[in-house]
């Protein structure tokens, strides 16, 4: 055995173990970008329930300018991932496309990014809701603690908003009460740009409606061509067996004839010999 043999031989076995990876630079691209959106969804689905933990304290003890501001960027970190998620994912369908092997695996990918959306959208919307309940809650309790007559705005005060208001005026002091109140503006800009990027979501939901929309109709072909399969040879079965049963009465018509010729034949002879 040479050393040419033997360094061949080497060099076989070092391709072996990398049959699993990629065999190509549209599969290595594929998911590399497929796993960078699978770990942005992880982070999204960490970041909902965070903000949702957050979202739990406002209007309570905990409640301080901190925790805002924790809420705040936390809100704005998922927008941001929300965003590239979309593109990404844009991105991944253009690579799937000469990739059909890869669909299934868009398909996943764009259905866990889909929920993690929704996930998110819900927790902006309780977000803005918590909101909005303090600082009406705030407003009654001030207009309470200061003996004001109700405004119009108390009288249609919801539940949610008069319990808030019964919390507030029992867990905060009146300088603590006032300062509250200092932050309403505050607060109502932070239900605004809540209720913003509900919109830029609902315009990241349209856009992902129309990407799953193709996917959907390619699977709807997809269907339609294997149904019609289904249909033509269950058609060609049927005919098939109107031509068997078609054979198998002109079989039993050539046997009839066949006795009867040969019924003909023997009386004819016989006529003949006697």
């Amino acid at each position: 055995m040479s050393f040419q043999d033997i360094e061949t031989g080497l060099a076989h076995p070092t391709r072996t173990p990398s049959s699993s990876a990629p065999q190509s630079r549209e599969d290595a691209a594929f998911q590399s970008l497929q796993s960078s959106l699978s770990l942005q969804v992880f982070k999204m689905n960490a970041n909902v329930q965070g903000i949702l933990k957050l979202v739990d304290q406002l209007g309570t003890a905990k409640d301080s300018a901190n925790l805002r501001k924790s809420l705040h960027d936390l809100t704005e970190a998922t927008r941001g991932m929300a965003k590239r998620g979309s593109e990404d994912l844009k991105k991944l369908s253009m690579l799937q496309a000469n990739l059909p092997h890869q669909k299934t695996a868009l398909q996943k990918t764009s259905h866990d990014l889909q929920i993690s959306l929704v996930a998110f959208q819900r927790a902006q919307q309780v977000s803005a809701e918590r909101q909005r309940t303090v600082v009406q809650g705030v407003k009654l309790a001030v207009d309470d603690d200061q003996q004001h007559a109700p405004s119009g705005d108390d009288v249609d005060a919801t539940p949610q908003e008069q319990r808030q208001a019964q919390i507030l005026q029992a867990q905060l002091s009146p300088h603590e009460l006032a300062y509250q109140e200092s932050l309403i503006q505050e607060r109502e800009a932070e239900i605004r740009e809540i209720e913003t990027g509900i919109h830029e979501l609902a315009e990241i939901f349209h856009d992902l409606g129309t990407l799953v929309g193709q996917q959907g109709g390619m699977i709807d072909n997809i269907e339609l061509n294997i149904s019609s399969v289904a249909e033509d040879t269950q058609q060609a079965g049927t005919e098939l067996n109107t031509a068997a049963a078609y054979q198998r009465k002109a079989g039993r018509r050539a046997a009839c004839l066949m006795i009867i010729l040969v019924i003909v034949v023997a009386v004819v002879l016989l006529a003949v010999l006697s």
